[in-house]
């Protein structure tokens, strides 16, 4: 069965959604007044590219159908063979309920990061990667929260890896098709949730 998030919608698989799986979504807070938001893995390629490239964009909506314009639009390469690869909807983060508004919420230190790890092997060509979502009041707090949590798996492996924080980004505005603008908003969860990050569907969705 899809999942379902914190405003009520199906976050799973909806009839067209071939090749995918849905997981269920740990249980949310009661629904907010706005729009999710989502983290978003798409997939496709270049007019010069050899293999396919992928990237990790950020957009809001009531479901992952009200996202595909704005998902198409953001995609740097050719519209053919553009495709969703997982999304995952955002809703409480290292103890931090998540929300979208208008406006700006209260001012506070804490702010909403997105972490990119890469690491190499010796055993292997391709540079690997671990990304997430932590809350911190810096980037170089963010930086060492990622590594301390995520590193101990299987970036860590290998006693020779080399590992390092290719992105650290702060999730803070977004502006979407349309000029439509909205703001993250963090508030402390008085449950100190902290959801899984994992997919809420993965697969592969031509868009």
């Amino acid at each position: 069965m899809p999942g379902q998030g914190p405003s009520g919608t199906t976050l799973g698989p909806l009839p067209g959604w071939p090749h995918g799986r849905s997981l269920p979504v740990s249980s949310a807070p009661a629904p907010a007044p706005g729009p999710l938001l989502f983290l978003v893995v798409l997939g496709g390629r270049t007019a010069t590219s050899l293999i396919e490239l992928h990237d990790v964009r950020f957009v809001a909506g009531r479901s992952i159908e009200e996202t595909l314009p704005e998902l198409r639009r953001q995609w740097f390469g050719r519209r053919e063979g553009l495709h969703l690869d997982a999304f995952m909807a955002v809703w409480a983060i290292d103890g931090w309920l998540v929300n979208l508004g208008r406006e700006p919420g209260p001012p506070r230190p804490e702010r909403l990061w997105f972490v990119n790890l890469g690491a190499y092997r010796p055993d292997s060509l391709a540079e690997l990667h671990h990304f997430g979502l932590v809350v911190a009041r810096s980037a170089a707090a963010a930086k060492a929260q990622a590594k301390g949590q995520w590193l101990a798996g299987q970036l860590q492996r290998h006693k020779d890896d080399l590992c390092a924080v290719d992105d650290c980004l702060a999730l803070e505005q977004l502006e979407l098709l349309g000029g439509e603008r909205w703001h993250v908003q963090l508030s402390p969860d008085p449950e100190g949730r902290s959801q899984p990050q994992v997919p809420d569907w993965f697969g592969y969705r031509p868009i």
